[in-house]
């Protein structure tokens, strides 16, 4: 099935309920993604009735195109609201010194070759990719060096990246349907290593904000990056990971919090984590990987964790050994969930510093 996208801007709102002007979304089949908020279902009605009523071969030129507007109107189901539509489209061909970017690919079929997407439905697998941008790179451009921020996600469509590690020694090379960058959106570490491009290459990108929304969103990616994270875990890495899981005591200047945990939960290990911070002692209790309680300060559970992971600071110790209330209570959330909302609340808070 070939399913194109189509974005829109909603430009005047009156009385709509969901939505405000300014939002933008995108169409593609019979899926309509509005960056995390309900889809309407009078407005898909109505924009699929549009894109019928100007169909591609009808359009003369790409600025008819842009000049696609309607109003998507309740009338018929009741809805007090009306909004105003206009339909964008990428950079204008042509337009002197500006690239353009490949297209997205239109074809799910191509896409459900790729690992990462093998499991999910056609129409899901539409939704996901309306979040990412296309974006082509040229032989021997550096897309990430180590020690950025992590910010991006990025699937090879064509071409290959070669994965640099320390001294300049060549690591792997990733081609068509492989993913990088997914690393430091996990851990919420910086890029631990530089990827250069070999030969001409095209990506599909997306931020660090929606990576998390769809990954909370979809569990079979979910299971996806949880068996990549263990797979490209570096050797370093497995061995501090055993020696923490037996009852290994250290710094959180050697290793994060998120490592830790992450660390722990891989191994399936039952125990405590205990953490000296300036700001306090914490207590992260874990049965077969997963978290069943967190304390810091006056706080517990949920609150407490999400506070834990914001210290960069301070002194830790594993022991594999539970209270009695412990070892019986229930965990306080999936700990995919836990990790990645940690990660948004503390991009939250580098921003604000910012």
């Amino acid at each position: 099935m070939n399913f194109k996208n189509h974005r829109f801007q909603i430009v005047a709102n009156n009385r709509c309920p969901l939505y405000d002007a300014g939002d933008e979304f995108n169409v593609m089949g019979r899926s309509i993604s509005l960056m995390g908020k309900a889809a309407c279902l009078t407005l898909m009605s109505d924009v699929t009735s549009a894109l019928n009523t100007f169909p591609e071969a009808s359009l003369p030129n790409s600025s008819q195109e842009r000049e696609l507007m309607f109003n998507c109107s309740g009338d018929r189901t009741g809805c007090p609201g009306v909004i105003r539509l206009h339909r964008l489209t990428e950079t204008s061909p042509g337009a002197a010194g500006q690239k353009i970017p490949p297209p997205l690919p239109d074809n799910i079929q191509e896409l459900n070759n790729f690992s990462i997407f093998k499991t999910l439905k056609d129409h899901e697998v539409a939704e996901i990719i309306s979040f990412f941008k296309p974006q082509a790179f040229k032989p021997g451009q550096i897309i990430l060096r180590k020690g950025d921020r992590g910010e991006k996600l990025f699937i090879i469509l064509s071409g290959s990246v070669e994965i640099i590690g320390d001294y300049g020694t060549p690591i792997a090379v990733l081609g068509k349907g492989e993913i990088f960058g997914e690393m430091s959106l996990l851990t919420g570490n910086p890029v631990s290593t530089k990827v250069r491009v070999l030969e001409d290459t095209n990506a599909m990108v997306i931020s660090a904000s929606h990576f998390r929304m769809i990954l909370n969103r979809y569990s079979p990616l979910q299971m996806y990056f949880a068996r990549l994270l263990v797979q490209r875990l570096a050797k370093s890495n497995i061995e501090r990971s055993k020696q923490v899981s037996s009852g290994m005591a250290g710094s959180l200047t050697e290793i994060t919090p998120t490592e830790l945990l992450q660390a722990l939960n891989l191994s399936q290990k039952t125990g405590a984590l205990t953490l000296n911070f300036p700001k306090g002692d914490a207590r992260i209790s874990l049965r077969d990987g997963d978290i069943i309680h967190a304390e810091f300060r006056e706080q517990t559970g949920e609150k407490a964790f999400f506070e834990i992971m914001k210290q960069k600071r301070g002194k830790f110790q594993f022991k594999p050994i539970l209270t009695p209330q412990e070892i019986t209570a229930s965990k306080i959330g999936e700990f995919m969930y836990l990790m990645m909302e940690a990660m948004n609340q503390i991009d939250d808070a580098a921003n604000t510093e910012e």
